[in-house]
């Protein structure tokens, strides 16, 4: 077992300044050399000392999440998931920013001041309810997700929303559906804009009309996806497949076909989004448009860490691609 970075040094033979690069995540080490000395760190059974580190190099090595969904939310557990192999590996800890600090709302910025964060990450905010112009200017490390915000210090990570629309609607038609809504998300939103183009899209492509009594707009929930159901089945002429924003709301809409006296698929395909676990188990099991939670997750993380070490680093604009998963809850339309 390794008591000093010293030993670690010796054992990869290399610089003691090396290792401590490759600890503190720089990126001017090469790849081949930051194998080999993150081996010896395994094998050598080596902790540093963080303590040490932070007040070596003045860091915290503290980030924050800042979010809206809730902890509970099926996606962000996942994502909380994927951002905790990064922050073992790079060594972080995390901290949860509240809205309100002993009984006073606060700005972000105030809170990740007064809590010491590195940087920040940001989840669950929607273009219409979101202000992050003085986060952006107080120059402050911080990665959003699913908000697609690229400026100063700040970049995002989203999944190929609109790619995966067009793929579902596509899926669908070769079905011979002709007749499909869309139960969105909350309107304007980030994730609805760019799902709502790629369906728009995938039925210009597949020579399918567009509808728009066909659209509802939702909020993810399965409450909403209930209510647009019910909506949707009480046209004089209802779709014959349904694609959902989120795995909630298809979980919804398969409720309200139900207690129409419909069946999934026979009468209506249902398709979901996010490929929640739930969706596996249901009754059909869904089809559905799997986002990587996970890998959003970890390169949220492993991107703001990028973004705290190296000042001058681009913005990152990353997106992730999904899949889609197919279940028992769509199938042929009724000829």
């Amino acid at each position: 077992m390794a008591t000093s970075i010293r030993d670690v040094a010796k054992a990869a033979g290399v610089s003691v300044a090396t290792v401590s690069k490759v600890l503190n995540g720089y990126t001017t080490v090469n790849e081949q050399t930051k194998e080999k000395v993150l081996k010896y760190v395994k094998e050598l059974q080596f902790r540093p000392n963080l303590a040490a580190r932070s007040l070596v190099g003045r860091r915290s090595m503290t980030i924050g999440i800042f979010l809206t969904t809730g902890l509970v939310h099926p996606f962000f557990t996942r994502i909380l998931a994927g951002m905790e192999q990064a922050l073992q590996a790079r060594g972080y800890d995390l901290i949860y920013l509240a809205r309100m600090s002993l009984g006073k709302e606060i700005s972000l910025v105030q809170h990740c001041q007064s809590r010491n964060v590195e940087g920040v990450v940001v989840f669950g905010f929607q273009h219409e309810n979101a202000d992050f112009g003085e986060l952006i200017e107080s120059g402050l490390p911080a990665v959003f997700i699913d908000l697609d915000i690229c400026e100063g210090r700040a970049g995002y990570i989203t999944s190929d929303n609109r790619e995966a629309m067009e793929r579902a609607v596509a899926y669908l038609a070769d079905l011979r559906h002709c007749r499909l809504a869309y139960i969105g998300g909350i309107k304007d939103s980030y994730a609805d804009l760019h799902r709502l183009a790629g369906f728009q899209t995938g039925l210009a492509r597949a020579g399918i009309s567009y509808r728009e009594e066909y659209r509802i707009a939702g909020d993810f929930t399965r409450e909403a996806g209930y209510l647009a159901m019910q909506r949707l089945l009480a046209l004089p002429e209802p779709p014959t497949a349904v694609l959902c924003c989120s795995d909630m709301s298809a979980i919804g809409a398969i409720e309200a076909i139900r207690e129409a006296g419909l069946s999934v698929p026979e009468d209506i395909s249902v398709l979901g989004f996010d490929d929640i676990e739930l969706a596996e188990y249901i009754q059909p099991a869904l089809t559905t448009i799997r986002q990587d939670m996970t890998t959003i997750g970890r390169r949220a993380v492993e991107l703001l860490d990028e973004l705290i070490v190296d000042e001058k680093l681009a913005p990152p604009e990353v997106i992730v691609p999904t899949e889609l998963v197919v279940r028992q809850s769509c199938g042929p339309a009724k000829v």
